[in-house]
């Protein structure tokens, strides 16, 4: 098949800016962490889906954003594969082998577009950033990046509650013609705000960074999604605890929940008018869609039905087609762990676990953001009983493995290790000197 001198032109300077974005990931990290979070959630938020014309797949600006950052992930992976990015590597070679034997039998739309956004997404991203030297000072990188999307999906909630008004987790609107759930944010953009404040809070941050939290609270409690507040539930218990033995944080803490309660208030009073409470608890009441899921998952179980399949999973392609009170569903099983299981099999799910453990232990040895990386943990841990990973949540659990690299990856140098031209040491005594002794 000729191309036409169009298309081939088009294709040259597609390549050529592959080329580049990759060279610009591998020179500037951070500068490829901060636009792969920009633009996943712009297209979220826009709802982005262009179809790429004759090739059966929808093309995301994402899906580009993950074939650079992989390939830079694997230009820096020289000696770096060791470890919790070797887990990652394991992940990503068992989604290549579901993928390939969903293409023999599905053909490539089929299981290319459902591996693509919850499985070679979010691994490619991740292990981009597991890569990653933590001389680069990686979380605190990653806390601006991610107070920053806090902030505008927290102002995007604020327009979208002002035209409106807050509604509840079973509110409908209308918008252009279709009915749509009336919460401004979605469940994965509230996390990233919740995940937001914790790591405010975890840092040693002045009375206007709690101030700061505290406001992103409110939103997560506005925002009405049950999960998020049992995610973010779990994380102030943990933050309190480690607070409540140590000197001087005690105060801090009481005035983070009692700036939290206050302006819950004047949110809730702020709203009366429009049945603030009210919605908050219909919200808080409303069991259906939890009822619903369960009944989704214990329908997907019986299609594992030798043992490869729960060993191996299901090949891309097979779908979650399911029935739930006589109704025909085909969505994701919104379980991580399920989906997981149907796709890369125990041997995933272990692998996927093996993961946290291995940056849950490796937190410990890192006195500085042990707290704050636990959390994180917990928080997504939590998260993905009712629903699948995110995209942009790759960038947490790149962050969690890199951490766990070795122990004590996180952790600033000491004078030992320091190459500082001032470090104490011993030098012997000069030759003349003890001549003269």
């Amino acid at each position: 098949m000729l191309l036409d001198p169009t298309t081939l032109l088009l294709g040259c300077a597609a390549l050529i800016g592959c080329a580049a974005l990759t060279a610009s990931f591998v020179r500037w990290p951070v500068w490829g962490i901060g636009l792969y979070i920009a633009v996943q959630l712009w297209q979220t938020q826009q709802n982005v889906r262009q179809s790429l014309p004759g090739a059966g797949l929808n093309l995301l600006p994402t899906d580009v954003l993950t074939v650079c950052l992989l390939f830079a992930a694997l230009i820096m992976l020289r000696g770096r594969w060791r470890g919790a990015p070797a887990l990652l590597l394991a992940l990503l070679v068992l989604t290549g082998y579901a993928l390939i034997r969903g293409f023999g039998v599905f053909g490539i739309q089929a299981a290319g577009n459902e591996a693509r956004t919850n499985f070679i997404q979010l691994l490619c991203a991740a292990l981009f950033v597991a890569v990653l030297s933590t001389r680069l000072n990686l979380v605190r990188a990653v806390t601006h990046i991610w107070v920053l999307a806090a902030c505008a999906l927290s102002c995007l909630a604020l327009l979208g509650w002002l035209n409106v008004g807050i509604g509840s987790n079973s509110d409908q609107i209308m918008v252009d013609g279709v009915l749509t759930n009336a919460r401004p944010v979605s469940a994965a953009q509230t996390l990233v705000i919740g995940q937001a404040a914790m790591m405010l809070l975890c840092g040693r941050g002045s009375a206007r960074v709690r101030a700061l939290a505290s406001l992103l609270l409110v939103v997560v409690i506005l925002a009405q999604h049950r999960t998020i507040w049992l995610a973010v539930g779990i994380m102030i218990t943990g933050w309190l605890l480690s607070r409540h033995r140590q000197t001087g944080s005690r105060a801090a803490a009481l005035a983070v929940l009692g700036s939290l309660g206050m302006l819950s208030m004047l949110a809730v009073s702020w709203g009366a008018a429009g049945g603030v409470t009210s919605k908050l608890t219909a919200s808080s009441e409303d069991d259906r869609t939890l009822v619903w899921r369960m009944e989704g998952w214990h329908a997907l179980l019986p299609r594992l039905k030798e043992v490869p399949d729960w060993l191996m999973g299901l090949p891309f392609g097979s779908g979650y087609d399911r029935v739930i009170n006589g109704v025909f569903v085909a969505v994701s099983p919104h379980n991580y762990y399920l989906e997981v299981l149907l796709r890369l099999g125990l041997l995933g799910v272990a692998v996927l676990l093996l993961v946290y453990a291995t940056a849950w232990r490796a937190a410990g040895a890192d006195s500085e953001h042990k707290l704050m990386l636990r959390l994180l943990i917990c928080s997504q841990l939590v998260y993905m009983i009712t629903y699948s990973l995110t995209p942009e949540q790759a960038v947490i659990l790149g962050l969690l493995t890199a951490c766990a690299q070795r122990r004590g990856a996180c952790r600033p140098p000491t004078i030992e290790e320091s190459p500082c031209l001032t470090k104490p040491h011993s030098s012997p005594a000069s030759p003349a000197r003890t001549a003269r002794i």
